[in-house]
């Protein structure tokens, strides 16, 4: 545990200890918030994105919302902050994909108008494009024909794979960091250390798969 983390959690055990409305919790909120922005250890690959700022503030309200939440003892508060900033950043993500599917396939009519291709469908069209993409992406992970997703283990755990955490973290229903390290009584550091393993090597395997689809560039 580093000098920070240690801080940290001792700043959120103070502000869990105070009135919710009270100065003293907001203070304790505003110095978490000012150590945690200034530490640089947020997330930072996606940063060049439009949705960064928005996805990172309602981090911020999410989880001081729900400070109470915390449990020291599965993860370091960044790496909690992270996993509810990744997780809102995803969302981000697909809203901004279905969107620009949207305007691609927008037509313009005679007269002039531009009009949505999906105003006449009757389901929810404009899920259906992040629908059929993502039910392509589960029938790959749940096939993994070749074994890469199995053979790709955390440490010397193959019970956690790939596959296997792949199929908890991909929308709609992504299961909680904590939840995962206490289902496979991970220890404190492998729980901490578990989201950068999955950000490199599940999050490296799906953007491989995604682009011999023509998902993303």
């Amino acid at each position: 545990m580093d000098e920070l983390d240690e801080h940290l959690r001792q700043l959120v055990a103070q502000a869990c200890a105070a009135p919710p409305e009270s100065v003293e919790r907001k203070q304790m909120l505003q110095s978490i918030h000012q150590q945690v922005m200034h530490s640089g250890r947020l997330w930072q690959k996606e940063k060049s994105k439009p949705y960064y700022a928005d996805a990172l503030q309602d981090m911020w309200v999410y989880c001081f919302q729900h400070l109470e939440e915390y449990d020291p003892q599965v993860n370091q508060v960044i790496t909690w902050l992270n996993d509810r900033f990744g997780r809102n950043l995803r969302n981000y993500g697909d809203r901004n994909y279905r969107q620009r599917i949207r305007q691609v396939a927008s037509v313009e009519t005679e007269d002039g108008q531009i009009r949505d291709p999906v105003d006449g469908l009757v389901a929810p069209p404009d899920v259906e494009p992040v629908l059929d993409m993502w039910n392509v992406i589960l029938d790959w992970v749940r096939a993994d024909s070749d074994g890469t997703l199995r053979q790709t283990c955390f440490k010397n755990r193959p019970e956690i794979n790939a596959q296997v955490l792949l199929l908890q973290q991909l929308p709609p229903h992504t299961v909680a960091w904590d939840t995962i390290a206490a289902r496979f009584n991970l220890s404190a550091a492998d729980a901490r250390y578990l989201p950068q393993w999955y950000s490199r090597h599940c999050n490296r395997l799906l953007r491989q798969f995604g682009k011999r689809r023509g998902y993303i560039e």
